[in-house]
């Protein structure tokens, strides 16, 4: 195992926050916010990639740990890995019995060493005690046994002192006796020591021990001379990038180790299945075999030579046919010295002669053979064949499969998800990542390591997260182009006609609350861009442009809605409601102004926005302070595409149409109004839905002689039932907002816009009257009118000043009100 590495954590700081419900925190230049949270410089913060190498291993543990992996160690343990391999063979080719016991006691020793390093390591090294190498050095520690002959002697039962030559002079029939004795003695001590050299093999594994630390020393001699490089560069920047060169060994990556350190487990299995298990394979090791069918011969040969046809023959003749007797072979002819004996012992060939070359074998000696019938032996050989065949392609199968499975799991599933994603977004490119299948939900689960393929996959979803909010609608064209192009990034990207509804929309009051606010201002913005932008997004809108304290909004048509059709319905009005896509030219119109009304009531709603209004300091600044925003919206053409260049670009709109609804916006300060619409954009409204709005000017504005309608939305936010132990909307206001609900008419059914309606139809009938008045050049009539609805009276019985009949009021006022004879209906808006 590789030497454990230990870094110090770092703590992840979060952000600042800061509470409106305190003073000004930064007015006096402090570093923390107004809830005493420090800021943190974002690069400062640890990244997921040094959470990969990040352990917490006490000290202690750490010095038991160098002790056997340090340089020192990782020699020592070399050296007494290499005896334990080879130690035993060459104790039986260079010396004889009386120098056993010296490597006896070197086999001990090795033994012990081998304890104290499984011990250490079971103690102080992550996951070693009782995983995988940790069962694998107890076997290979405990073949060392194997190597001491007492040991093998008590496992075997055979020493090595009981075993007595057969005196090949004797022609008694007890020798053959004895010999078939001393064949089980020997074939036991044989198959110990078989066992004893396959288990001992396990030792080799223990090199893959000696690799790792030799990648190890590797690697941390790179980085020394790269650290040394680093150090030089000051002295001779011209051979710094030689250094660095040559000193180049990038860390193993955590899925790269995982994935080596799999592997190799995978292969040891493998090796080790094949080494125990082709040994079950083996007929030796199921049937008990014979060696005296060639030795036996002899014998009987070599008594017929001393005593011919005696007794002490017959006897040594029969028996050796018994001892051969076995259950896998039987003896079917015998002919010594050219005489044949099988009638003795019935034998008969004739019933033999149909075996195969394999089924039968031959021992001779002189002019002396005997036959023997194999066939049993090879029926099981055949199935053991058989068996073997299997197994072999189960090891085969199961293996390459695992290693498939390692791959898949930790390098290929990931890639192909990415490349999935990449496909997905250069689709669609502002298709943002939801939820996570199912299937990679659990994998989650079931894995406590993050690997890189994992962060790479998550930061690259983040990273299309980030496109489709950074880019927008406006450019899902950029994105597209550059994912499904071969050739080089390309950001600047051919415009596109195309036709919308631009809203903009501004926050009042926003250089006092920056003053006051400092760096707290950018949650306070970050606060009603959410509600905003949430709007917008369930209004089938999308954002384009934050501009510190304003917003660019746009509401796109279908496809199918050309500039032409958009034209015939300005052109039409709200009267005809039947023509080409007149319902959904009319139904994206409603939505966008619902949008508006909408945000006015979220913005009153919000606990966290309500917050700042008890903020002493903004108090102190702006009396009764609460945070009021102007919105603006006009319909029309723009050039949808990408503005800047390779060093900076923004996915934006240009038009004259976009411009309008700017100036719009600024104009509701004028008018004392919380929303003004072009009329262009009127005219598109549902006529429920333009019958709750009112004309309140008609003028030309700066750069065009076109006189326009200026059209106005009421909205009352008094209405609203505001429970002020309310907090939840501080938290989530996506979770609160009415606007997922499924509305047919969101102006006859959305609690929020019924709530906040700002005019009765009387009202709005007698300011017609006004206004007609106004544009006919009836000043007088106007004038009268017009002082009627100019104080108003909220729910609570507060009483204000309508803006628009004030601004009229005040635009006649300056010709005493009587019309100037050059009136046309129409005049200039003096101001943007």
């Amino acid at each position: 195992m590789s030497q454990a590495s230990t870094r110090n954590s770092q703590n992840a700081a979060g952000g600042m926050t800061t509470n409106p419900l305190q003073g000004d925190a930064h007015a006096n230049g402090g570093e923390k916010g107004a809830d005493g949270d420090t800021s943190v410089d974002v690069r400062q913060q640890p990244s997921l990639f040094d959470d990969l190498s990040r352990e917490d291993t006490p000290l202690w543990k750490q010095k038991l740990v160098y002790m056997i992996d340090g340089p020192a160690g990782s020699l020592f343990f070399t050296v007494v890995t290499i005896w334990a391999l080879f130690g035993d063979d060459l104790r039986l080719i260079c010396t004889y019995k009386e120098d056993d016991d010296i490597f006896v006691g070197f086999t001990i020793f090795c033994l012990v060493c081998f304890c104290v390093e499984l011990a250490i390591a079971s103690i102080a090294k992550r996951e070693f005690f009782l995983g995988f190498y940790f069962w694998l050095d107890i076997i290979a520690t405990s073949s060392l046994l194997l190597d001491i002959p007492s040991v093998v002697e008590a496992v075997t039962g055979v020493e090595e002192s009981d075993s007595t030559a057969v005196d090949s002079s004797s022609t008694d029939s007890n020798s053959v006796q004895d010999s078939g004795k001393l064949t089980k003695a020997s074939r036991t001590s044989r198959a110990g020591a078989r066992a004893g050299r396959i288990v001992r093999l396990v030792r080799l594994f223990r090199i893959v021990k000696l690799y790792k630390k030799y990648i190890q020393f590797q690697a941390e001699k790179a980085g020394s001379l790269k650290a040394a490089a680093k150090d030089d560069a000051f002295d001779d920047d011209d051979d710094e990038e030689d250094a660095d060169d040559e000193a180049e060994e990038e860390e193993q990556s955590r899925v790269g180790q995982t994935l080596s350190e799999l592997t190799t487990r995978r292969v040891i299995i493998g090796v080790l299945c094949m080494l125990f298990g082709l040994q079950l394979f083996d007929s030796s090791t199921w049937v008990e075999t014979t060696t005296l069918i060639d030795g036996g011969l002899a014998l009987v040969v070599e008594t017929f030579d001393a005593s011919g046809l005696s007794d002490s023959f017959y006897s040594v003749m029969d028996s050796y046919a018994d001892q051969t007797d076995t259950e896998i072979s039987t003896m079917y002819w015998i002919v010594i010295n050219g005489t044949d004996y099988s009638s003795r012992y019935g034998y008969s060939g004739a019933e033999y002669r149909g075996l195969r070359e394999s089924e039968w074998v031959e021992s001779t000696y002189g002019s002396s053979f005997a036959r023997f019938n194999t066939r049993v032996a090879s029926e099981y050989q055949a199935i053991l064949n058989l068996f073997k065949t299997i197994f072999i392609c189960i090891v085969l199968g199961f293996g390459a499969m695992m290693f498939s499975q390692d791959s898949n799991t930790l390098v290929l599933k990931p890639l192909e998800r990415i490349f999935k994603k990449v496909k997905e977004i250069s689709e669609n490119p502002l298709k943002r990542d939801g939820e996570q299948p199912e299937e990679e939900e659990d994998d989650d689960d079931d894995s406590s390591e993050r690997f890189e393929t994992k962060i790479l996959e998550d930061s690259f979803s983040k990273i299309c997260s980030l496109m489709a909010v950074g880019f927008g609608e406006a450019g899902a064209e950029i994105i597209a182009q550059n994912m499904t192009s071969a050739g080089a990034f390309n950001p600047m990207v051919k415009g596109r006609k195309m036709v919308a509804i631009f809203g903009f929309c501004d926050i009042r009051q926003f250089t006092d609350a920056t003053e006051v606010l400092q760096e707290g201002v950018m949650e306070f913005v970050n606060s009603i861009a959410q509600i905003v932008h949430m709007e917008v997004s369930l209004h089938g809108g999308s954002a384009n442009k934050n501009i510190g304290d304003a917003f660019l909004l746009v509401w796109k048509f279908p496809p199918e809605v050309t500039l032409e059709l958009l034209n015939q319905a300005i052109s039409d009005g709200p009267e005809v409601t039947k023509g080409a896509y007149r319902e959904s030219i009319s139904q994206v119109a409603d939505k966008a102004l619902a949008t508006f009304v909408i945000t006015i009531a979220m913005l009153k709603k919000s606990a966290r926005l309500r917050a700042y209004g008890q903020n002493p300091v903004l108090n102190e600044r702006m009396p009764n302070y609460s945070v009021k925003m102007g919105f603006g919206l006009h319909v029309g053409w723009a050039i949808e595409g990408a503005i800047g260049s390779t060093y900076k670009v923004d996915a934006s709109y240009l038009s004259p149409n976009v411009n309008m609804a700017s100036r719009l916006e600024a104009a509701t300060k004028q008018f004392g109004a919380s929303i003004l619409l072009s009329e262009n954009f009127a005219r598109i409204l549902k006529p429920s839905t333009y019958a709750r709005c009112r004309q309140i000017d008609r003028v030309t504005v700066k750069g065009s002689v076109q006189p326009m309608g200026l059209f106005t939305y009421d909205v009352e936010v008094d209405n609203l039932a505001i429970n002020p132990n309310n907090i939840e909307y501080s938290k989530d206001p996506e979770r609160f907002t009415l606007s997922k609900g499924n509305f047919q008419d969101e102006f006859a059914e959305h609690p929020d816009i019924i709530k906040t309606r700002g005019a009765t139809p009387k009202f709005l009938r007698r300011f017609g009257e006004a206004f007609a008045a106004y544009e006919s050049g009836n000043w007088p009539e106007a004038h009268q009118i017009l002082l009627s609805l100019l104080v108003r009276q909220r729910p609570n019985g507060k009483e204000f000043e309508d803006g628009p009949s004030n601004t009229l009021l005040r635009v006649m006022g300056e010709y005493d009100f009587q019309a100037p004879e050059d009136w046309r209906g129409y005049r200039e808006l003096t101001e943007k």
